[in-house]
């Protein structure tokens, strides 16, 4: 039997997070349970510090190599970043030239079996590990979930503004960017976050896609089950921006008299949702709670009674998961990735019936209760079913195991 060497890009990459940064370590933990790895990431200090207290407490430590790459310099003009200082996805294309660099000398010494691009993985944006030389895993991928364009009232001017130019990028990635489009061609086999991304792909390119989230939670979501409030209380978790949907939400609890809301995030849409609560004279039942900590937001999670996430073009949603693994009913629109994981959706219409539904839906999943917590979305059952998935594929032979081992690689 053999272990496979896989070289992973995860630009972000932090543990015990919900989110992309999280994403990136779990998957990293999941591929480490049955690969040796070799994991490129961007050298933040919060990451480096996070990633030391976490690594000894991981069963299968020895074959997880966390290589920090921090982005190229550009002749006289200093590290790029200082030029780039709030271009993140701009930082992270450039990040990518590094990464490449590191890999594809890597690959020279080791001979990798596979590479694999895992986070911030956008379909139109493309992958330089499908140039590193190994066979080729892209995902889980997202970016194919467009907004339901009869609710761009809902996003207000500047989410309106926001959603036409990622239109017009999603448009131009496909048809003129040459990384995304070698990354679909190169690509062994593509995983993508929801049905809308698999669809996005050329008709040619999908026989190599494969539905699979990125959800991967670990046991700090699996606490032990309180007491539901009460009185009914609707949860939303997240960056308040335009299109998460949240002003829909808020318009909601118009329908849903007696309820509480409580919304745990910021972002730039704060103010215009907390004029919209003051306008609809909601103030007494709609509670902004700023960022908190995740550890409160899963103890918040016990409490509530619904989560009302109704996200206009949701990939995945981790916090939809972390809802679902703990027994929470998630109420969301029908599009994207919370469908996939399990939630209570509604149709995404026009204004006024979109948020009428949201309610009715609300109102039933509190009637019905708390369903059983999911155990699929943990390490144990991911890792069997990427394993699967990659046999199948015949990317990984059939003895491969999760067992610890057998030999080490010089």
């Amino acid at each position: 039997m053999t272990v496979p060497r896989i070289v992973v890009f995860a630009y972000a990459c932090t543990p015990a997070m919900g989110s992309e940064a999280g994403s990136g370590w779990a998957w990293a933990e999941l591929l480490g349970s049955f690969a040796d790895i070799w994991v490129l990431t961007r050298p933040y200090p919060f990451r480096r510090a996070a990633i030391d207290a976490h690594l000894p407490n991981v069963p299968h430590r020895d074959r997880i190599r966390v290589l920090y790459v921090d982005l190229p310099r550009l002749g006289g003009l200093g590290r790029s970043q200082r030029l780039l200082r709030h271009g993140y996805r701009v930082q992270y294309m450039i990040w990518q030239i590094s990464a490449f660099r590191v890999a594809r000398r890597l690959h020279r010494e080791i001979d990798f079996d596979l590479a694999w691009h895992l986070t911030i993985s956008n379909v139109w944006m493309g992958s330089l590990a499908s140039l590193i030389g190994p066979r080729f895993v892209y995902g889980p991928v997202g970016g194919g979930v467009g907004p339901p364009w009869r609710l761009a009232t809902a996003l207000g001017w500047r989410g309106l503004a926001y959603e036409a130019m990622r239109s017009l990028g999603r448009m131009a990635g496909r048809f003129l960017n040459p990384i995304a489009r070698l990354s679909w061609q190169r690509a062994d086999v593509i995983l993508a976050q929801n049905p809308e991304t698999r669809a996005w792909f050329p008709a040619n390119q999908r026989h190599k896609v494969e539905v699979f989230h990125n959800i991967v939670l670990q046991g700090e979501v699996a606490l032990p089950q309180a007491a539901r409030s009460i009185r009914p209380l609707a949860l939303f978790a997240g960056r308040l921006l335009p299109l998460k949907g949240v002003s829909l939400a808020i318009q909601a609890m118009e329908y849903l008299p007696g309820w509480r809301f409580v919304i745990c995030g910021e972002g730039p849409d704060e103010k215009r949702l907390r004029n919209l609560a003051r306008r609809m004279d909601l103030q007494d039942r709609v509670e902004f709670h700023g960022w908190v900590e995740r550890s409160h937001v899963l103890e918040l999670m016990r409490e509530a009674n619904v989560l009302l996430f109704p996200s206009l073009h949701e990939e995945g949603g981790w916090v939809v998961a972390e809802a679902i693994a703990s027994g929470l009913p998630v109420v969301a629109l029908d599009r994207g990735g919370p469908p996939t994981l399990g939630a209570r959706t509604v149709k995404a219409g026009w204004p006024r019936d979109t948020v009428r539904r949201l309610a009715e839906e609300a109102r039933a999943a509190f009637e019905a209760g708390s369903p059983p917590a999911v155990e699929a979305l943990g390490l144990e059952a991911r890792r069997e079913r990427l394993m699967e998935l990659l046999v199948a594929r015949h990317l990984l032979g059939p003895d491969v195991t999760g067992h610890p081992r057998p030999r080490e690689f010089q």
